[in-house]
């Protein structure tokens, strides 16, 4: 795959990832603080941090999935190594952007991290199992034409 369409596709459904996070967050809040939706407000810059915050993101999984020769080690150190730092990457944005200023936002900021994590690892996944039957069909269909 072209590697601008794969960081694309990742900083797209990173940043809706963020955003169903966020849309849960209030929620939470909502049900279970008891607070009003109407006090919960996204800026414009938040919104774009999100947005950068998705392609910054998407920038090292290139790297991860990369067969370059410079990345022989295991490919489950590589994930830590990965989900380490974009943990780092998402905190520090999360703090220069004022995501959280107190100990629970930072908190429910980790928790959603790490849905987005699974949720963006599991739908890629997928992704790229149905594109793997795909091309095993289409290959099948030329054998059976020969």
């Amino acid at each position: 795959m072209n590697r601008f369409k794969f960081w694309l596709e990742q900083t797209m459904m990173i940043s809706f990832a963020i955003f169903s996070g966020i849309l849960i967050e209030g929620l939470v809040y909502k049900f279970v603080e008891g607070s009003s939706l109407s006090s919960f407000t996204l800026s414009w810059y938040q919104i774009l941090s999100v947005i950068l915050t998705g392609a910054i993101c998407s920038l090292p999984t290139i790297f991860l999935l990369s067969d370059n020769e410079g990345f022989k080690t295991k490919f489950i150190v590589r994930v830590i190594i990965h989900c380490i730092g974009l943990y780092a990457a998402v905190s520090l944005i999360g703090w220069a952007f004022q995501w959280y200023t107190k100990i629970d936002g930072f908190i429910m900021v980790t928790i959603i991290f790490f849905m987005v994590y699974v949720f963006v690892w599991v739908v890629s996944l997928w992704f790229h199992k149905r594109d793997e039957d795909q091309i095993n069909k289409a290959l099948e269909d030329i054998r059976d034409k020969e």
